[in-house]
């Protein structure tokens, strides 16, 4: 049986289920995650800070499967760490994440139906993504071959394998599982199961040990990741507000180039983006709040991608950020935050166009955009929504 001892815990000291230790050392690491919302000098108001609160309890759910209920590689299943409803470190509004721990001692097989998602990913990495300092990649793959039925199977190892195969690390390592859906009324998802070669049941019964190795590792989890977000974000402050540019992104996929700006948008105002988007496989536009997560964006209009997007006849996509409906198609809804960030994804595009941002008057946006393709009404605005927040149960996004 494999030991879960990692090597960069924060203890000095194993932790015990012995004493009451264990858990003050766990309301200790919950607590200094206060900081992040009052001490930081940009949460300015009583919205960012509310928002915040939300944040800090988003953290602690996404902290809790990853370590203490599905970290066993022996018996390992795929667990949907990213969600509308669990949000941290730049989610994108189009895709469903998932994760599995791993350990190179094992092969493993990855069996299912390869749906119609418009683009999958997996990629391995070393170590648990409670140490994200240390958390190397080890492989990623995004081609895979399936049967004339759609079946799609995957092998996963140390040594290559015949067929759709991933490499893991030596020791104990991460899976991450993506999948991007453009159109998202249409498009069905991978559905996909991981199983360990030779795994025999039951598994082994739990032991106070492994609770307290699991604790531990939640409470790294609780330490690194909020504070590793947090550095990330400082990157969308570099420029003037309401600029955007292109930049990188240390944790995200490969070949996704990133455009990052801090916005600022009042009741009465409007921001125009305007840029001709380049020959891409895939390029979005969304807001995000001031701790990196997408808010409420199976209910509101908080993203618009390629597939989805309404361009001019000029070929320019235009879309405003506003807090009312601004009757135009490619809205991004600020939903009452008067800040946020905005970030741009190109993936596999040929250039990288930079949008540009032009701050106006509500009341002006009228005269400004008139092309009738870039309007919209109540009604189909209303089934707009309603198909956005079916999709994503659908989507198993939710």
């Amino acid at each position: 049986m494999i030991s879960y001892q990692l090597e960069n815990w924060r203890a000095s000291a194993p932790l015990s289920t012995e004493s009451p230790e264990i858990w003050e050392a766990l309301s200790a690491a919950i607590n200094q995650l206060q900081g992040i919302v009052w001490d930081d000098p940009r949460i300015a108001d009583e919205m960012a800070r509310a928002e915040g609160v939300r944040y800090l309890t988003r953290l602690i759910a996404g902290a809790i499967p990853m370590t203490m209920e599905a970290w066993n590689p022996e018996y390992p299943s795929f667990f949907t760490f990213l969600s509308s409803r669990i949000q941290y470190g730049l989610p994108a509004t189009d895709a469903l994440y998932q994760w599995a721990p791993i350990h190179g001692d094992y092969v493993y097989r990855i069996k299912g139906r390869r749906g119609s998602a418009h683009m999958m990913d997996i990629e391995t990495r070393e170590g648990h993504f409670a140490h994200i300092g240390s958390w190397a990649l080890c492989d990623r793959c995004s081609e895979f071959e399936c049967d004339e039925d759609g079946n799609l199977e995957i092998v996963l190892s140390k040594t290559e394998q015949p067929g759709n195969w991933v490499k893991i690390p030596d020791g104990l390592g991460d899976l991450i599982f993506r999948q991007y859906f453009y159109d998202w009324v249409n498009e069905e998802p991978v559905q996909l199961q991981i199983s360990r070669d030779g795994a025999r049941y039951p598994a082994p019964p739990i032991s106070p040990k492994l609770i307290a190795q699991r604790t531990q590792l939640l409470i790294d989890w609780l330490y690194n990741l909020p504070a590793f977000f947090a550095e990330q974000v400082k990157s969308y402050y570099q420029d003037a507000v309401n600029t955007l540019r292109i930049d990188e992104v240390s944790i995200g996929w490969a070949e996704l180039r990133y455009g990052k700006a801090c916005y600022e948008c009042e009741p009465d105002e409007a921001l125009i983006i305007e840029v001709v988007p380049p020959e891409a496989k895939y390029w979005s536009i969304q807001l995000y709040s001031q701790y990196w997560d997408a808010r409420d964006w199976n209910l509101r209009q908080t993203s618009v991608n390629g597939f989805q997007a309404v361009l001019s006849d000029d070929g320019v996509f235009r879309a405003v950020i506003s807090h009312e409906d601004p009757g135009v198609v490619n809205w991004l809804d600020a939903a009452n935050h008067r800040t946020g960030l905005l970030s741009l994804r190109y993936f596999r595009a040929k250039t990288a166009p930079v949008p540009t941002i032009r701050r106006v008057k509500l009341s002006e946006l009228s005269s400004i955009i008139t092309d009738p393709k870039l309007l919209i009404s109540v009604d189909q605005r209303n089934e707009v929504l309603r198909e956005r927040a079916e999709s994503v149960v659908r989507r198993a996004c939710l």
